[in-house]
């Protein structure tokens, strides 16, 4: 996982072996108040570019979103 600020916003590369795709798309649903989104899938990654709504971009927006998606994926395997 890495996190670079793009034009307008965050860029985050996730690892396809370890982050779900399904958790990434619900994740960005979740954030539609805070950000707009892109997902590109790779053969070994998940490019998820974030537009800020408001104020300037900055990597803790990209480090929050990953930490959602991993709190989304650990709640779905204790149910």
């Amino acid at each position: 996982m890495f996190v670079k600020k793009a034009k307008g916003g965050v860029v985050v590369s996730l690892n396809r072996k370890f982050y779900d795709l399904n958790a990434v798309k619900e994740s960005l649903r979740d954030f539609k108040q805070v950000c707009s989104g892109k997902i590109e899938t790779a053969k070994k990654e998940i490019k998820v570019a974030l537009m800020p709504r408001e104020g300037k971009p900055d990597n803790t927006l990209g480090y929050e979103f990953c930490n959602y998606v991993l709190g989304l994926m650990k709640n779905k395997t204790l149910v």
